[in-house]
């Protein structure tokens, strides 16, 4: 498996830039954050499909095993993060934005994840699988599956209505909005924790969300701090990525306490954006994987299913590899066919 390790790396050292004067003013926009979004939808398909495989110690596995099991729940971060941040963007600049979060960002995700729970469905009918109408209503919404990963759908569901009530309260007080939006977020942390218990990633990294507030507040005055003083930058960055890896040993002392984890997260979070101030990872490849992160984290188990069902699990390699082409191809559909449903419904705007 240590060949998918190599492929990424790869990917991510083509067209790989390092700044170390001004750094890079655009770290931020949707192309650079696109291809770091690229780079951990990646790791999410390479995660999952440990679950469907069987692997040893070898010393062509180790480097894989040992790669998904340090990021775990890290690599959905970044996604909440730059979610975060975009509507914050959105709210602050374009007129009318908050009003188009329950139909054009709730609503729409919704409709695409049913679309996708839907063939979910019938690939399991055709597999010989049952489901019941409870289960099968619940899958819809999020709250069970019927092979489908929910988890995550749920949450950028959850917290887009929650974006809409709370800048609508705020009549769009940026300041304000974004500090009841952080007590909002922490409060529904704590009730799906008490709904989902154990089953933490439903509820560990939601505060990466209204982080990604914070920082499109805070990056005027970062930037003009950072950007044009490598020693600042780099003291600032090295003060960081300790108090990460400290937390992350301190994390594995409390047999993955999610009281540790949760700033671990954030803490990860700020690292990314700050090694992305001066080093950018940027190339079409990962630019095509940032664009369809929906369509390949909601569908890529589909290809996993159908595959481990008809044994071709047992060769892992050729497993992941085929998961992985399927995933692309069925992303690609998808998010085409979705593109032309939002544009007849109304949902965005013709490209």
């Amino acid at each position: 498996m240590i060949i998918f390790v190599a492929m990424l790396a790869i990917m991510c050292f083509m067209g790989i830039r390092v700044c170390t004067q001004n750094g890079f003013e655009d770290y931020m926009s949707p192309q650079k954050t696109g291809s770091i979004k690229g780079v951990f939808v990646v790791i999410v398909i390479l995660s999952h499909a440990r679950q469907y495989i069987s692997l040893d110690n070898s010393a062509v596995n180790m480097p894989y095993k040992e790669i998904m099991s340090f990021l775990g729940q890290l690599m959905v971060v970044a996604f909440l993060f730059y979610s975060g941040y975009g509507v914050f963007l959105g709210l602050k600049n374009k007129d009318g934005y908050v009003k188009s979060l329950p139909t054009k960002r709730a609503l729409k995700v919704l409709l695409h994840f049913d679309i996708a729970v839907l063939l979910f469905y019938i690939t399991g009918l055709a597999l010989g699988k049952s489901y019941s109408i409870e289960k099968l209503l619940l899958s819809f919404v999020g709250l069970d599956a019927v092979g489908n990963s929910a988890w995550f759908i749920f949450d950028i569901i959850i917290l887009s209505l929650l974006s809409f009530a709370v800048f609508v309260f705020t009549n769009k007080r940026m300041v304000l909005g974004t500090a009841i939006m952080t007590v909002a977020s922490f409060a529904a942390v704590i009730l799906i924790r008490e709904f989902k218990g154990n089953e933490y990633w439903w509820w560990d990294t939601i505060m990466c969300y209204p982080l990604g507030m914070w920082y499109a507040l805070a990056k005027p005055y970062v930037d003009k701090v950072l950007l044009p003083d490598f020693n600042k930058w780099l003291s600032c960055t090295a003060v960081t990525a300790v108090i990460f890896f400290a937390m992350n040993e301190i994390y594995k002392a409390t047999n993955a306490s999610r009281k540790i984890f949760v700033p671990m997260a954030l803490v990860f979070a700020i690292l990314l954006v700050l090694v992305s101030m001066r080093i950018s990872v940027n190339n079409g490849v990962l630019q095509w994987f940032g664009k369809r992160v929906f369509g390949i984290y909601i569908l890529q188990r589909i290809p996993m299913i159908v595959l481990s069902h008809f044994g071709a699990n047992s060769n892992p390699v050729l497993f992941t590899a085929a998961s992985l082409a399927i995933t692309i191809v069925l992303a690609e559909i998808f998010e085409r066919a979705m593109d032309k449903l939002d544009i007849l419904l109304r949902l965005s705007k013709k490209r």
